[in-house]
């Protein structure tokens, strides 16, 4: 698979495309794959309890993923470094575990800015441990959407909080410990395929999860299967794109358009929930959208080796 999906651009203009422009078209895909994928966990969540949601989402990926599997063999899916690939599912199980648990207690505004420091964490991540070069451009571009999603929460960041201070400490850890477990992706997309990295997390994240699944579990309703299979589906072709993402273009190159996912949220919350963006939405997200399309604009033009 050479392109991503919906993408209408033949092989050879997919080609001519810098490594960074394919990595970042990847990466849209994958936020709008994402933003897919909460709202319907969101819907999941009003009746289940969430740890089961993470823990039977990942099962029915993996058995989405399972005849592409087979059909590709043992010596194509078989982990070459599997002590690293479980260490990095630990760190996702654990990032996930703990931004569940704070959520029911944080408000939106607070839990969206903070999670959003993410890709600031990425960049710095890449630039210590990868090696990878931190042009001026891409951290003008981070900055830029930052602020624009800081715009897009201000109504609520500057609202009197009672958020518990425990429950925003999980989410500050949160972030740091997430972005641990893509920078390890990144990592494996040197030695493993896109989509045995995503397989064998789906199965290692089920397994993680099952302890806290099993605290609250019960039988889900035909419907919930349902929403489980296409949050399944769904799940495993976001982690699939970011992966690809990661695969072809350096983590500092692909960041800022991470943003973007904050649009895609108020899309989904429009059209699943009809929550109505706000002015300061619209402002927030023609700041983030300006700052993804002007450091396209430069990864397109600048040399590579």
């Amino acid at each position: 698979m050479n392109s991503p999906p919906g993408s209408s651009a033949g092989p050879a203009a997919w080609a001519r495309l810098t490594p960074s422009v394919r990595g970042i078209l990847w990466m849209l895909a994958a936020g709008l794959l994402f933003a897919a994928l909460n709202a319907q966990q969101k819907v999941l969540t009003h009746d289940m309890y969430p740890p089961q949601v993470v823990c039977l989402r990942y099962l029915t990926g993996s058995i989405i993923l399972l005849p592409f599997a087979i059909h590709a063999g043992w010596a194509a899916y078989r982990p070459r470094r599997p002590g690293f690939m479980a260490v990095r599912s630990v760190f996702h199980a654990a990032g996930s575990m703990l931004w569940f648990i704070a959520l029911p207690f944080v408000g939106l505004a607070e839990t969206s800015a903070i999670g959003f420091t993410g890709p600031i964490y990425m960049m710095l991540g890449a630039s210590l441990f990868l090696g990878e070069r931190m042009y001026a451009a891409r951290w003008i571009a981070v900055l830029v959407a930052f602020a624009g999603v800081l715009i897009v929460l201000a109504p609520g960041l500057f609202a009197a909080g009672d958020s518990p201070a425990w429950a925003l400490l999980l989410l500050v850890l949160c972030s740091p410990i997430t972005s641990i477990s893509f920078l390890m992706s990144k990592v494996q997309t040197r030695v493993e395929r896109p989509d045995a990295i995503v397989f064998w997390l789906g199965l290692l994240m089920t397994v993680l999860s099952l302890p806290f699944a099993l605290i609250d579990w019960r039988w889900p309703t035909p419907v919930e299967w349902a929403l489980l299979t296409s949050c399944g589906l769904i799940g495993s072709a976001a982690h699939y794109c970011m992966t690809r993402a990661f695969r072809i273009a350096d983590v500092g190159a692909v960041q800022s358009v991470r943003f973007v996912d904050l649009l895609y949220a108020s899309l989904a919350g429009f059209l699943v929930f009809s929550h109505i963006p706000t002015v300061w939405t619209l402002a927030g997200g023609a700041v983030i959208c300006g700052a993804t399309v002007w450091i396209a604009r430069y990864e397109s033009r600048r040399p590579h080796a």
